[in-house]
Parts: structure tokens; sequence; C-alpha cells
């Protein structure tokens, strides 16, 4: 949770509303107002958006978990229903990521859609719905009596990576949204991926401690992702220029 007095979930009677679940499910709706309304621009019907949607919500949480349970394998071999315990955490972002995408890319080629135009669509989205998540988020960083704006936990200091999360994909929405309309087909999308990954890299220094050298897990992911993403980048402006001076 962003600020340090929320508690993490609230009780109506008989029932239990989570803190995190509220923050995403607002994020999901959030983004997805926002893809109708670049949507329009594009002349995209909005039952696209909303099909493309739900493609890609079902596709995501069965990715971020089957990510969650491969890097937490000896608790699903010790009780496999750990798979279906959604509700008690364990959702990997990179998994919902690359889930979300393959649900959408599979949808959209069967509507005969675009997948770089969904993307940008999406892309201002995505940066958004993530700062709006993490305010609800309770992760917190590793201690340390210097950081800025801390968490404080039981009295003690740590790295408050929900706001750091939050401000960062602010700055990144804003930077997409004015781009938005300056860029060619997919260099939106692209963007989003390569600035989320350099933006998680970095801020994973303060969230766990290193497991290889300098980096932790999460750290070495990021960075494979951010140079396939940069790569990708060099390959589709190399297309992208040679189809114009054909």
């Amino acid at each position: 949770m962003l600020l340090n007095y929320l508690e993490q979930s609230y009780h109506l009677g008989p029932l239990t509303i989570h803190i995190y679940g509220l923050a995403l499910a607002v994020a999901i709706m959030v983004g997805i107002f926002l893809a109708l309304h670049s949507a329009s621009q594009k002349n995209i019907k909005p039952d696209h958006i909303w099909e493309l949607s739900i493609y890609c919500i079902i596709g995501a949480v069965v990715g971020a978990r089957f990510f969650s349970v491969v890097m937490h394998l000896d608790q699903f071999l010790a009780d496999p229903l750990y798979l279906f315990r959604i509700h008690e955490g364990g959702l990997a972002f990179y998994g919902g990521l690359i889930g979300g995408a393959l649900a959408g890319y599979l949808y959209l080629r069967r509507k005969k859609l675009s997948f770089w135009t969904a993307g940008d669509i999406y892309a201002p989205a995505l940066a958004l719905g993530e700062a709006i998540t993490r305010l609800g988020c309770d992760v917190y960083g590793i201690a340390s009596n210097t950081a800025p704006w801390p968490r404080m936990v039981n009295g003690a200091a740590y790295h408050n990576i929900p706001l750091y999360m939050a401000v960062a994909s602010l700055l990144l929405f804003a930077l997409l949204w004015y781009l938005k309309d300056k860029v060619q087909q997919g260099q939106l999308f692209l963007t989003y991926l390569a600035g989320y990954f350099a933006i998680r890299t970095f801020i994973d220094f303060f969230r766990t401690e290193p497991v290889y050298s300098v980096f932790n897990q999460a750290q070495l992911a990021g960075l494979l992702l951010l140079c396939a993403t940069l790569i990708t980048i060099y390959f589709r402006n190399k297309s992208l220029a040679y189809s114009k001076n054909l």
C-alpha cells in the first residue's frame, strides 16, 4: 500500500474488500476506457476493445499465476491447491504481461487486426494502470534509514517500492501520452515496454538483495526483456525506414 496508514483489507459485514484487488479493478476499468478513447481516434470499433480486453485479462491472470507457480515450485509440489489460491497473492507481472500479450495476439490474428496498432492503443493505459495498481500494493523494499518517503513497518524504515513505481509509471504515462500521435505504428507500445523494463530493473535495486552478483532474479528477467525490446525497436525501425523508401 502506498500510504502507511492504509489497511490491507476492510470488512463490510461478510464481505472482505482487499485494497490491492480494489486498486487493480479500478486500474483495469480506467485502462479500458482510456483504450476506448484512443481507439475511437483510430476508427476501431469499441466491441473489439472490450473483447480484446477480456482476452488480455484472462491471459494475464493465467500467465501471471503460471510464472508465480514456476518461481515457487516447491510450494506448489507440496500443496497443488496453491495454484488456485490467487487471493493469497502470487501474480508475477512479467508472466501477466507475456500471457496477456499472447492472448491478445491470438484474438487480433483471428479478427485480422493489427497487433502493433492495438499495442499502441493500450500502451498509455498500461502505464497508468500500473500507477493506479501500486496504490494498493503492500510490497516494500530493503531496510534503509536514508530512504526517501520511507514505508514504516514496525518502526523500521524501508524503501517505498509502491511509491517509486507509481511515480515512475505516471512519468512514463505522460511521455507515452505526449508521443501517441507523433510516432510510427508500433513504436509507442515498444517505448512502453522498454520504459517499464528499465524502470523495474532500476527500482529493483531497492527492492530485494542481489542473488546473482549485483542483480536479483527479477532484474535479470527485466534486463533480458529490455534487450529483446531494444533489438525489436532497432529492426522494426529499419523495416519501417525500408518500407518508406520503396
